[in-house]
């Protein structure tokens, strides 16, 4: 018989169990935590580690935790020894990971409090942040799921083929809203890269950003007598000329 700990994948496991706590953190009245609910603060701070051995807490969680795997149609071994050693392995790094956000919040809250640039900081992040939403309104890209689509590919896995380009340095992509978008002007009519893209990437400096690599393509360009790189993609020889001017530039 399959026991729970092999059924189920240990990092699903470990946020389900994680979830539990939080739910139980929920359930606990304000007066046994010693303080007052504020509907502001992370509900991951009434969670108490566990130095030795699991506390009451954590194994009501792990039986929370079985139940809705139960739920789910997965059995549940009776023997839960093997569970607990599977949480006894990986609360730790959940606590650590968690740990280590809390301390990167506060510093952002300090560098925020002292730092005597943050001012300007903030101003430069807004401008950058309106420059890019400009940037996304203006020109148009495409999902990794469209560029497969556009490309013709239909692989089970629908952000391999942009992945593939990226990695190899064939075409680029700007974060934004949590996923890549890929500008449209670097791929032909059948959607496949343009060749000059991955060597213009190769030509311009290795140390710029993905944001400032497409601001280059868009933007008014001297080298080019004015129009933007993109706009003269079939003339090649001139745009990797403009775009090694951008290394001479760094370098001189």
């Amino acid at each position: 018989m399959a026991t729970l700990a092999n059924a189920v994948d240990p990092g699903d496991f470990a946020n389900l169990v994680f979830a539990s706590l939080v739910e139980t953190a929920r359930a606990k009245p304000a007066k046994r935590r010693g303080t007052t609910r504020s509907g502001t603060v992370d509900d991951t701070l009434y969670i108490a580690p566990t130095v030795e051995g699991f506390s009451e807490q954590y194994r009501t969680a792990v039986d929370h935790a079985i139940e809705q795997l139960a739920k789910a149609s997965i059995a549940a071994d009776p023997d839960r020894q093997a569970l607990y050693a599977i949480v006894d392995k990986l609360l730790p790094d959940v606590r650590a990971r968690h740990l280590e956000r809390k301390i990167e919040q506060l510093l952002d809250v300090l560098a925020d409090t002292h730092d005597p640039m943050a001012e300007f900081h903030t101003t430069v992040a807004a401008d950058n942040t309106a420059i890019r939403q400009r940037f996304m309104h203006e020109v148009e890209t495409l999902t990794s799921a469209e560029v497969a689509g556009r490309a013709g590919h239909e692989a089970k896995n629908r952000h391999q083929t942009a992945a593939r380009w990226k990695a190899q340095a064939r075409v680029f992509a700007v974060p934004y809203q949590g996923q890549d978008r890929f500008p449209t002007f670097q791929f032909d009519a059948d959607g496949k890269p343009l060749p000059l893209i991955k060597r213009v990437l190769e030509v311009l400096p290795a140390n710029r950003t993905h944001w400032q690599t497409a601001f280059w393509f868009v933007s008014s360009n001297s080298w080019l007598g004015g129009p933007a790189p993109r706009e003269l993609l079939d003339d090649d020889a001139a745009v990797l000329e403009a775009a090694a001017h951008e290394s001479d530039e760094i370098s001189g």
